[in-house]
């Protein structure tokens, strides 16, 4: 999920602009549904960004006390 980010930024910020600029035309309905879609699949995606991140380094900081531990 964390290769996606980026995308949904874009399409998160280019939904905003169109669906929320107050210009009148079919689909802006469509547009705003897909800018709120978006906006929580980066949502989703940052905080995957952040969990995994974090399991990342607790793991990395276990492997080298028990690598640390191994050598003594």
């Amino acid at each position: 999920m964390k290769k996606y980010t980026i995308h949904f930024l874009l399409v998160t910020i280019t939904t905003a602009l169109l669906g929320f600029t107050g210009l009148e035309f079919t689909g802006d309905s469509f547009i705003r549904f897909t800018c709120l879609l978006s906006f929580i699949g980066l949502m989703v995606s940052c905080l995957d960004s952040v969990l995994l991140s974090r399991k990342k380094r607790k793991a990395n900081k276990a492997a080298r006390t028990e690598k640390i531990r191994v050598e003594n």
